[in-house]
């Protein structure tokens, strides 16, 4: 009898290893991610918890250090505010000790890189456009009252 195309076969110890190691040669994991990719791939629990322990020794796998490089990523390449940026790391499966270390070492002030952001997306003064500013940074993680001040200094420099 043939197997049904989604039907997993179980991963013996071996491959299930080789499969993380195979994951982690492309990019940085958490632990969780990493853990919830190789149990979809088939492998018992024992031995996800065996790999996931192997890779902590080696230093192929360190929560710490990948919410600190995730961070900065999300916040230099996609410009994303603090509370998206929580939210992300969140929802890798990060500690929240880690996380708030990971939010310490970014830039604090978040009205500089918001700025410049805003005066490009805003198409106009009127109040269809500034909502829908507002909703877009609002999105991306800033806080409303950054967002608000941002657009209050670009009405001010264009003298309305």
């Amino acid at each position: 009898m043939r197997k049904g195309r989604y039907e997993k076969k179980e991963l013996t110890y071996e491959e299930a290893k080789d499969k993380a190691l195979r994951l982690l040669e492309y990019r940085a994991h958490s632990e969780k991610e990493l853990a919830d990719k190789l149990k979809i791939a088939g492998a018992q629990e024992y031995d996800i918890e065996e790999i996931l322990n192997f890779c902590r020794n080696y230093g192929f796998v360190d929560d710490k250090k990948y919410a600190v490089a995730k961070a900065r990523d999300l916040k230099n390449l996609k410009k994303y505010g603090i509370r998206r940026i929580k939210s992300e790391l969140y929802s890798k499966g990060i500690d929240a000790e880690h996380i708030e270390e990971a939010i310490a070492e970014l830039d604090d002030d978040e009205e500089d890189v918001l700025l410049p952001l805003v005066r490009k997306k805003l198409g106009g003064f009127d109040k269809k456009n500034v909502d829908k500013c507002i909703r877009y940074f609002l999105y991306r993680g800033y806080e409303f009252s950054d967002i608000k001040n941002c657009i209050e200094n670009i009405k001010t420099e264009y003298g309305e």
